[in-house]
């Protein structure tokens, strides 16, 4: 993977109207580490802030220690496991963590049970991916704004590195908002949500301007695996709740009650409502990220995200064809293993 260009930038506050200007596309954030390359000396200091940071765990050894360790700011970090085979566990002991071992439950069941284990330290819990980590003005900027503003929950968005590049365009950073900083005494996961899992909160979140960084060293076919998995939870989920009516109920569920859901009103009504009735996904997304949503600035590398994500959506519509095939056939099929 190509090395990123890592420059120093100070936090950006929001705009009184509450928007966040989208930060330059040749600034790059500072990873978060105990130690600072210049005089020895990093703030906010390490484990100063009262935050439990969980990280959610399977052979993640490529990045869990670069996950823990930046978010060192943070007075407990907890890595809970689910079976991993390689040396994550050792590697995020190491690294410092606590680590914590429980089958997997799925994406919402996971958080849900961490967030209420006995063993947290903390009302407030930042949930960190494994392959995600925290710069230097996120950690800051936290350490500022926790208990000062009037609110359960902070949001903030995701810088995605694909290929060893920053994808800034195609729509995918401005609608990457998602609530990871929680008050756990007023917030909890659905845990019948297998995938796309996002907390509901009782009462105000507010956004940090600060990003989070996501940037996977395990490569690039790690994350086509990991994708065939996410498109086949989504398939489960659509072929689960196919009638219109009942996307009609979450969707309005969403709007009655903005204030339960961390999931942007907007983005419910266009993936519930919108998108599913659109003739050809697999080209309508293309053509919406890479043109539209000027997915070409992002040069080969944006290229190839939009193309994979129209993958992903012809995948998604492949295997429900699949399933709805396989229960409609009287007659069992009889497949030869594939070999490798």
């Amino acid at each position: 993977m190509a090395t990123l260009l890592r420059l120093t930038s100070p936090i950006r506050r929001s705009t009184p109207s509450g928007q966040v200007a989208t930060p330059r596309p040749d600034t790059w954030p500072v990873l978060y580490s105990a130690q600072s390359p210049t005089d020895g000396t990093v703030w906010p200091t390490p484990g100063s802030v009262p935050v439990t940071t969980i990280i959610l765990t399977r052979d993640e050894a490529p990045n869990i220690v670069r996950a823990v360790r930046s978010a060192g700011w943070s007075r407990q970090i907890v890595v809970v496991d689910s079976g991993s085979t390689d040396d994550t566990v050792e590697l995020a002991r190491t690294a410092g963590a606590t680590v914590w071992h429980e089958p997997w439950r799925g994406f919402a069941g996971q958080r849900q049970w961490a967030m209420r284990h006995a063993g947290i330290a903390h009302d407030w819990v930042y949930f960190l991916d494994a392959d995600e980590w925290v710069s230097t003005d996120l950690a800051a900027e936290i350490a500022a704004r926790l208990g000062s503003d009037d609110c359960v929950a902070y949001a903030h968005r995701r810088r995605l590195v694909f290929e060893g590049r920053w994808i800034a365009h195609c729509g995918w950073y401005t609608n990457s908002w998602q609530a990871r900083l929680l008050d756990r005494r007023t917030a909890s996961f659905d845990d019948a949500v297998t995938y796309g899992e996002r907390p509901s909160v009782i009462g105000k979140v507010e956004r940090l301007s600060a990003d989070l960084i996501d940037e996977d060293r395990k490569g690039l076919a790690a994350w086509l695996h990991k994708h065939v998995g996410y498109a086949e939870l989504k398939a489960e989920r659509q072929s689960a709740h196919p009638a219109t009516r009942r996307r009609l109920a979450r969707t309005w569920a969403a709007v009655r009650r903005p204030g339960g859901s961390t999931r942007p009103v907007s983005r419910i009504v266009a993936s519930e409502l919108v998108f599913p009735l659109l003739p050809g996904k697999p080209v309508m997304l293309f053509i919406y990220m890479y043109l539209v949503r000027s997915g070409w600035r992002d040069g080969r590398n944006g290229l190839l995200f939009c193309l994979y994500h129209a993958w992903y959506e012809l995948t998604i519509d492949a295997l429900m064809r699949s399933e709805r095939r396989r229960g409609d056939s009287p007659v069992t099929d009889q497949l030869q293993p594939v070999r490798s």
